[in-house]
């Protein structure tokens, strides 16, 4: 039977052939291989002018739903997907977590799972899964600080991270500016999954291409007293309405 590190050449070779499908399919089966029976915390046997030898397989994997050349989705490789969602922050992976190695490199997974998993939420125009996503991997991540000239899966984890960041706060901006137009129309503060009709927005999409929505969903909730949104506020269980960790519903 094939090797975790066999299946993973494999998708190299079928990648170097141009068989995207193949490679997708070889580097899911050496996740699943590795997970199973296998070391995960050991390194590619790579020479140094290679890959890091710390860069787990996932990383390959999940570049391949981001790329939009790919053209892989939730509804075209529903296993893929899920085999990407069992990454989501929260999940559990035993081998994983026998070692400190293993815990560290399962919460570099999961931030990363959960960025691509936000991605794949704003292909699908599902904000507030997407800031649910984000959300996710920012609170497991910490402050996530690095020494200057970190390399390899601790760096590549760094730079997911930051984007995850900036795009988390592009998604509350745009909630912030959207519901001022609602305001402005007389409208009170929308919530969270509320869908707004009398709104419309320029969207860029994986690809480059924009289009315009007719629609806006929202991402956040928005404090009841200082009106500031956010993806997580405590929300009163009387009431229903949201307020923030410096305000109180009395």
């Amino acid at each position: 039977m094939s090797t975790g590190f066999a299946l993973f050449q494999k998708a190299e070779l079928a990648y170097s052939k141009g068989d995207s499908a193949s490679v997708f399919t070889s580097y899911q089966a050496s996740i699943k291989k590795i997970l199973k029976d296998e070391n995960p915390t050991a390194p590619l046997p790579y020479p140094a002018s290679a890959l890091p030898p710390d860069c787990p397989r996932e990383r390959n994997f999940a570049g391949f739903f981001r790329d939009p050349r790919m053209g892989f989705t939730r509804d075209s490789s529903p296993a893929a997907y899920k085999l990407l969602a069992s990454f989501r922050p929260g999940t559990s992976h035993p081998r994983l977590e026998k070692t400190d190695e293993g815990k560290v490199l399962l919460k570099g997974m999961q931030i990363t799972a959960a960025f691509t998993l936000g991605l794949l939420a704003w292909d699908e125009c599902d904000h507030a899964t997407v800031a649910k996503r984000y959300y996710e991997g920012i609170a497991l991540a910490g402050t996530n600080m690095l020494p200057p000239g970190t390399v390899g899966m601790a760096l590549y984890v760094h730079n997911d991270l930051q984007e995850t960041k900036e795009n988390l706060e592009i998604l509350i901006e745009s909630d912030r500016i959207n519901a001022e137009l609602l305001k402005s129309q007389g409208r009170a503060q929308p919530k969270r999954r509320e869908v707004a009709l009398s709104l419309s927005q320029v969207r860029v999409d994986k690809t480059g291409a924009t289009s315009v929505e007719r629609m806006v969903e929202f991402a956040t909730n928005a404090c009841n007293k200082c009106g500031k949104r956010d993806m997580k506020l405590l929300v009163c269980s009387s009431c229903k309405k949201a307020y923030c960790k410096f305000a109180s519903p009395i």
